[in-house]
C-alpha cells in the first residue's frame, strides 16, 4: 500500500480523491487542493472513482450525489468497504432533509450542498484526515 509522497516539510501528504461529473466543479476542487498540498486524484464516474480508489488509497473522497452511470450513493457504499475506508463527504446541489440524511445512512462521514464554499470545505476535509493520521 502506498504510503503518500513526502511534502516539503518532511511530513506525508494527505490522499484526496474529488469525483464530479462536472467538469468545472472537478477541476476547482483538484487544483484548490492541490495547491494546499494535497495529493490529489479526479475521476468523473462512480467506477472510475472506485478503480482509483483501490490503488491510490484515498484518505478523503469527495462525491457527488448525482453521478451518470453508477450513482454517488452506490458508489459510497462501495468506498465504505474498502479497508480502510476512506471518509467521504458528499457533494450536492440536493438540500432535502431526506436526501441529507439518507446519504449519512448510508455511509457518507459529511454532506455539504452546493455551491461549495472552499474555505469551509477545505476545514472538513482538514478535519477528516489530520497530518499524525495521514499515509495510514
Amino acid at each position: 500500500m502506498p504510503s503518500g509522497k513526502p511534502s516539503v516539510q518532511g511530513e506525508v501528504q494527505r490522499r484526496l480523491l474529488v469525483v464530479d461529473d462536472e467538469d468545472k466543479i472537478r477541476d476547482v476542487l483538484a487544483e484548490y487542493f492541490s495547491l494546499k498540498g494535497y495529493d490529489v486524484r479526479a475521476a468523473s464516474r462512480g467506477q472510475e472513482a472506485l478503480a482509483l480508489s483501490t490503488a491510490f488509497h484515498p484518505d478523503v473522497v469527495l462525491l457527488d450525489l448525482l453521478l451518470p452511470g453508477l450513482s454517488g450513493v452506490d458508489t459510497l457504499r462501495a468506498l465504505k468497504q474498502l479497508n480502510p475506508p476512506p471518509k467521504v463527504l458528499m457533494i450536492s446541489v440536493a438540500d432535502h432533509d431526506e436526501v441529507v440524511q439518507g446519504a449519512l445512512d448510508f455511509g457518507a462521514d459529511f454532506y455539504v450542498c452546493k455551491p461549495i464554499n472552499l474555505v469551509q470545505l477545505e476545514y472538513l476535509v482538514k478535519g477528516c484526515c489530520p497530518p499524525a493520521a495521514a499515509g495510514r
